[in-house]
């Protein structure tokens, strides 16, 4: 089958089209040609306005639910969804029933997901039952294919712990995921604490609930020379103390969520 999307922009930092306005001949699923004015008989054309072509994007922070959630989500409607939305690559979170904090729940979403239209990747839990009390069998879970490690919406508090595991995964280049809540200030916050949370009526979370941890965990860091990814950050100063982290030169990066960007116009 032949596809023609006909006059979109190119978002691709890899490629010399990045910014331009091309079409592009699609071939039996694979890209074949770029150009300005591609013509083809046998091709369905698409096309619309202020469309963009970018590589697939990656979700690193998405609940799968299977197994022991299946009446929420399969793997495979997982996979469906994430497709229509051009993923290609999605990091599944540990928060299943029994939680991925093991080789054998690793190798169950490896080996269930194959041949789906998507890569789906495992996250690893960092604590065993994500309870944040005993580290997980991260080195177990590596050697299965487990992308990297977290504890999801439960993240580690016990900063003892935290240390454990960032010292953990060094032995094996392997990346440690935080959400940034301080759960003894931010127990059960639906929004960023201030004026709007105020006039709604929904307990708020304080920027500190977020920073403290991100402080601490960047001093951890520091103590350990590991590798550290802060997912879901929503401040200033959050951004500020990643920024001087990087400077300095430790293995720290970050991510926002996509509502945080599209509030911000």
């Amino acid at each position: 089958m032949n596809i023609i999307l006909q006059q979109v922009t190119i978002a691709d930092p890899a490629s010399p089209h990045n910014g331009t306005i091309k079409d592009i001949l699609i071939v039996d699923g694979v890209i074949h040609t770029i150009d300005n004015n591609i013509k083809g008989s046998s091709a369905i054309y698409f096309s619309g306005d202020n469309v963009i072509a970018s590589p697939g994007w990656i979700d690193i922070f998405s609940h799968a639910c299977d197994p022991g959630y299946e009446f929420r989500e399969t793997l495979e409607t997982f996979a469906n969804a994430a497709a229509a939305g051009g993923f290609t690559e999605i990091f599944a979170l540990p928060d299943a029933n029994p939680v991925t904090d093991s080789k054998t729940q690793v190798e169950y979403i490896t080996q269930k997901s194959q041949g789906l239209q998507i890569n789906i990747h495992p996250l690893g839990a960092i604590s065993k039952k994500r309870e944040g009390k005993e580290l997980a069998e991260m080195y177990d879970m590596k050697q299965s294919k487990a992308i990297a490690f977290t504890d999801g919406l439960q993240p580690v508090q016990n900063a003892g712990l935290f240390l454990k595991a960032l010292q953990y995964v060094k032995s094996f280049n392997g990346v440690i995921i935080q959400l940034p809540q301080d759960k003894s200030i931010n127990a059960s916050g639906l929004m960023n604490e201030g004026i709007i949370s105020t006039r709604m009526g929904l307990q708020g979370v304080p920027s500190i609930a977020e920073e403290l941890i991100i402080a601490r965990d960047i001093e951890l860091l520091r103590y350990t020379n590991s590798s550290l990814h802060v997912t879901g950050i929503t401040t200033a100063k959050s951004v500020a103390l990643i920024k001087a982290a990087k400077e300095e030169g430790l293995n720290i990066s970050c991510s926002v969520t996509p509502y945080h960007l599209f509030f911000l116009r």
